[in-house]
């Protein structure tokens, strides 16, 4: 599978992963996606239409009560940054297997030198996707977090200057997140602070960025708001406006 895109938005000990990067194509601003074999995503992003993050006091690390005092989805709402180490370590062991079908295994990894705690990213990435709602599909499929080089997908929070890198030629310009073959690579800022259009809900935000990216990974493409009002499409890029629907992370916010 090959590059895929979405903003969005979405479990450490470290065996170190190296990444071979491309480098980034300079000869043109904007790549238009083109099947499932080729760039997939929210990119092209112009600089003048980016969405603003989200502002509130929730997001503000300063005004936040401690981690372990806030749901998983809403623990480690750091500063954002530009760019990290630029390796990356993945989290050691494995959960349950969640959910019934055939199993899909991911690895979480995350770049050196964020700030946060990699066990909130972890645990929030492996509540997400354990969630019915999420890609088990109503057993199509079961879900288990590893830590092998063979993963089905890999989950990457990283540095917006990283994701740049890992997503080109696609233009995520220091904002967006992207999927690039098996891997769904978040961007940072994006986890910390969501975007202004979901209202404050950086949890709804979360959810949404993971399940986005991970169905990239999964061969999922972009769809549109099917109409005003309506609950918005996981694959709806909604990282860049919601179209008239309202804002929503999981892929079947139906199932129990």
């Amino acid at each position: 599978m090959g590059l895929a895109l979405g903003l969005c938005l979405v479990s450490g000990a470290s065996a170190v992963l190296m990444v071979s990067v491309p480098p980034p194509d300079t000869g043109t601003d904007h790549t238009e996606e083109t099947s499932a074999e080729g760039p997939f995503g929210d990119g092209n992003l112009d600089e003048s239409a980016r969405p603003a993050p989200s502002t509130s006091a929730e997001n503000d690390p300063s005004a936040s009560p401690s981690d372990e005092d806030l749901p998983v989805l809403l623990r480690s709402v750091e500063k954002e940054v530009d760019s990290a180490d630029g390796e990356f370590s993945v989290m050691k062991g494995e959960s349950e297997v969640m959910g019934e079908g055939p199993l899909t295994t991911f690895a979480v990894e995350f770049e050196k030198g964020l700030p946060g705690k990699k066990a909130d990213f972890s645990d929030a990435v492996e509540e997400i996707l354990g969630d019915p709602r999420s890609w088990g599909e109503s057993g199509a499929r079961s879900l288990q977090r590893v830590d092998g080089d063979d993963a089905d997908i890999r989950v990457l929070l990283a540095a917006p200057e990283t994701v740049d890198r890992l997503c080109a030629p696609l233009n995520t310009n220091g904002f967006v997140s992207c999927a690039n073959g098996n891997r769904a690579i978040i961007n940072q800022n994006r986890w910390v602070s969501g975007v202004e259009h979901f209202d404050d809900d950086l949890e709804t935000y979360r959810i949404y960025l993971i399940n986005h990216e991970v169905g990239h990974t999964l061969g999922h493409g972009h769809v549109n708001c099917p109409g005003e009002g309506e609950i918005a499409p996981v694959m709806q890029q909604q990282t860049l406006g919601l179209q008239g629907c309202e804002a929503n992370g999981w892929v079947d916010p139906d199932a129990e």
